[in-house]
């Protein structure tokens, strides 16, 4: 193990051990440890540090270490909330107390994203040390990429000047097969509500069944109603603009899927259901898609409640794709919703959540040069990765500092982020920390 690993594993056991939760506001307390923590960390390091206070949002860790104005200035990117853990879930040991198991490092936050943004900082840290850094560095670490960040944007806007770069980074997700990958676009998209009301209230089911609408089953029938049979959305309207998929794209996405861990395996289920035959990667990246994530009518307690449903609610996520924008595709939905109500239904229909769709600049030199050292430290082929997740943060890069991302994964696709048991595999940590090493260092 390098002293590079240890300092990071040390540094590690503490930043995971605050209970940064953003969903819930009792960990509030824990968020500030947290911050103060980085704060000080930063500082003890020799940079300067601002923390950035948004209206509703949990603090933002900005810091800066200028070496030269000859040289150019990389910004990564992190974020310090996790995702809520308990013991309980199935965990093996306590989620906020870091711990080793079959080679892989344990805990909530250890690779979304504390682990990840750590092996940057890290590696920055013993640079400066050695007088070996070959840009000038900032860090933007935030605290809701968990829960939505509304006031992120506006910061950027209002220290636009301080964020000034030439190149943004974040490492933010999973490896494929365990190789290094670049990730070249993500899936834009946003969140909605339809409500259906077909009555001032619920009705007894034996006076009144089969005889007036059932808010359950009239939505039921709308849901399925949004599908085909190949699991592609029903109306043409929804793949409207959508770039046509290359067959080189086809060819790189297939190559990724080769040799590598069984996709059903990792997701727990028995099959995979794509259109028309289309690898898993092509479907998750390149397609668009609308996604059931809740449905709530009637009584689902204990024993039965003899009645007709009133009122049922479902919760849709949209995942869009270049060329698409979000608010065309909500418009195109509003309509659609409209027109296959029924006229006796009552409905609402409520959204947030707008973004759009990422696409990377795949010329850019900053890519070709990452592409060489990712190659250099896994010993491996990189490949280049079409992701259906989505970082808003990267499309308001584009739009406010007007630079590109570079989107480097360094996390294990076992990883089981936001589940039970979230682990980094040493054997990559110490790949990542030699690939940073590699990028940041002036040779």
């Amino acid at each position: 193990m390098t002293n590079n690993y240890n300092y990071y594993k040390k540094l590690l056991n503490e930043f995971v051990s605050f209970k940064s939760i953003s969903t819930d506001e009792t960990f509030i307390p824990e968020i500030n440890k947290t911050v103060d923590w980085l704060e000080k960390l930063f500082k003890s390091s020799g940079f300067k540090v601002k923390i950035l206070k948004g209206k509703t949002t949990n603090p933002v860790v900005f810091a800066d270490y200028k070496v030269s104005d000859k040289l150019e200035t990389v910004l990564i990117y992190g974020h310090y909330d996790v995702q809520p853990a308990n013991k309980a879930d199935g965990w093996h040991k306590d989620p906020f107390t870091l711990f080793e198991r079959n080679k892989k490092l344990l805990a909530r936050g250890v690779v979304d994203n504390k682990g990840q943004v750590l092996i940057h900082i890290v590696t920055a840290i013993n640079l400066i040390k050695s007088g070996g850094l070959k840009y000038n560095l900032k860090f933007l670490i935030e605290g809701n990429e968990e829960t939505s960040n509304p006031d992120l944007p506006i910061l950027m806007k209002k220290y636009k000047k301080d964020l000034k770069c030439n190149i943004v980074v974040v490492s933010d997700g999973e490896l494929t097969n365990n190789k290094p990958s670049i990730e070249v676009s993500l899936r834009g998209g946003f969140n909605c509500t339809l409500t259906y009301t077909t009555g001032k209230n619920n009705l007894h089911s034996g006076i009144y069944g089969g005889g007036v609408p059932n808010a359950a089953y009239e939505l039921s029938k709308f849901i399925g109603n949004l599908y085909n049979s190949n699991t592609s959305v029903s109306y043409n309207d929804f793949y409207k603009n959508v770039d046509r998929i290359e067959k080189s794209q086809i060819v790189n996405n297939v190559n990724l899927i080769k040799g590598g861990n069984s996709i059903t395996k990792l997701a727990g289920v028995n099959s995979l259901l794509t259109e028309n035959n289309y690898d898993f990667y092509t479907q998750t990246g390149l397609r668009p898609t609308i996604q059931v994530t809740g449905i709530k009518s009637g009584y689902i307690d204990n024993g039965y409640a003899n009645i007709v449903p009133a009122t049922a609610e479902v919760r849709l996520n949209f995942r869009i794709v270049e060329s698409q924008t979000a608010k065309s595709v909500f418009l195109g939905f509003k309509k659609y919703v409209a027109k296959n109500t029924p006229k006796y239904i009552k409905y609402e229909l409520t959204t947030n959540g707008f973004h759009d769709p990422i696409k990377v600049d795949t010329n850019n030199q900053y890519v070709v040069d990452v592409e060489k050292l990712l190659e250099e430290s896994y010993k491996s082929k990189v490949g280049r990765k079409y992701v259906g997740g989505a970082i808003p943060f990267v499309g308001d890069v584009k739009k406010i500092l007007g630079v590109d991302t570079l989107l480097i994964s360094l996390g294990n696709e076992d990883c089981n982020m936001h589940g039970a048991n979230e682990n980094f595999d040493i054997d990559l940590i110490q790949k990542a920390l030699e690939f940073s090493n590699l990028f940041l260092r002036n040779q």
